[in-house]
């Protein structure tokens, strides 16, 4: 009891500035009436500006990356996919939606908060030991799911089986902004192409906006489309993001054969909120903007009492 208490403070405290920021967003567009040009051009800014410059930095460093057991990767991101395409079929079959809502709404069941809230959670139940794990994982989290979601969304629009729907898709997935930056990044890392020191900066500063930016930017959406809208769908997010994730990323791994700590470690970044990035795809996108802002609010708060609960299992 004492480590559940512990940990739900612990979570508390490090998301009070998550709450203030969408609070501020908020305000400023439901009691000070900014308009929505304002939140449009933000998103762009963000989309095709911050967020990429934020991935090329991540990814220019990759070499440095620590060598790690690759079945952690496998095991994490395998669930990932598995659930992903699960949530294809569901969507579309049982809720009747459509393939970019499906795109969206699955991204939304396995893209985790990993850096607001996994670091802080990782260190509090196992250690700075752990630190690497989730590290390893944050690098390859923005690259393989954003471009698993741009690739979704293509297919929707373009794909078919055939070479034209084919290089539709993969002509549509080289021009997002997110994937350029990415590739770039690794190219970089690849070669080891030595990055100026005022470059560095430059990137840095962009990075530091991207976090209170989005989370803005979410408050502002919330004003728009208010906590309960899309109920639903919403729920159905935060069921598939926070029961369904960990444990198929905790079935995988005990099928890989993973070590207990990095199992434990995977399991604990699989079970925490939605990240901000699939409110950021929604509205690029332009599809359940109003159910993955709802489900990313919901999840934050119920993660809370979940993780802790999975902790304990474990």
């Amino acid at each position: 009891m004492t480590l559940f208490l512990q940990a739900f403070a612990t979570q508390f405290y490090a998301l009070l500035p998550f709450f203030i920021l969408i609070a501020t967003g908020y305000i400023l567009v439901r009691f000070f009436r900014w308009n929505n040009t304002f939140t449009e051009g933000l998103t762009r800014f963000l989309f095709n500006l911050a967020i990429p410059v934020m991935l090329f930095g991540v990814m220019s460093r990759f070499h440095t990356q620590e060598e790690m057991d690759p079945r952690l990767i496998i095991a994490y991101f395998g669930a990932s996919f598995i659930l992903f395409f699960i949530a294809q079929i569901y969507v579309k079959w049982v809720l009747k939606r459509s393939a970019r809502e499906a795109a969206v709404f699955g991204m939304g069941g396995i893209f985790s908060n990993n850096v607001m809230i996994g670091i802080p959670l990782i260190m509090l139940f196992m250690g700075s030991e752990a630190i690497a794990v989730s590290a390893l994982v944050i690098s390859f989290n923005a690259l393989l799911l954003w471009s698993l979601v741009s690739v979704a969304i293509e297919w929707a629009d373009h794909g078919s089986l055939s070479l034209k729907g084919f290089l539709l898709t993969f002509r549509g997935v080289l021009k997002n902004p997110i994937v350029v930056g990415i590739m770039l990044g690794l190219l970089v890392s690849f070669l080891r192409v030595p990055i100026p020191t005022f470059a560095t900066h430059t990137i840095e500063m962009f990075s530091d906006m991207v976090a209170p930016l989005s989370l803005l930017v979410l408050g502002m959406g919330l004003a728009k489309y208010r906590l309960g809208a899309n109920l639903k769908l919403s729920l159905n997010i935060t069921f598939f993001k926070l029961i369904l994730h960990p444990l198929i990323i905790w079935g995988v791994a005990l099928l890989m054969g993973l070590p207990p700590f990095e199992t434990k470690a995977i399991v604990i970044l699989g079970s925490i909120a939605t990240g901000m990035n699939v409110y950021l795809m929604a509205l690029k996108f332009q599809v359940i903007e109003d159910a993955v802002a709802s489900s990313i609010i919901l999840t934050t708060i119920l993660s809370a009492i979940t993780t802790p609960i999975i902790v304990v299992l474990l």
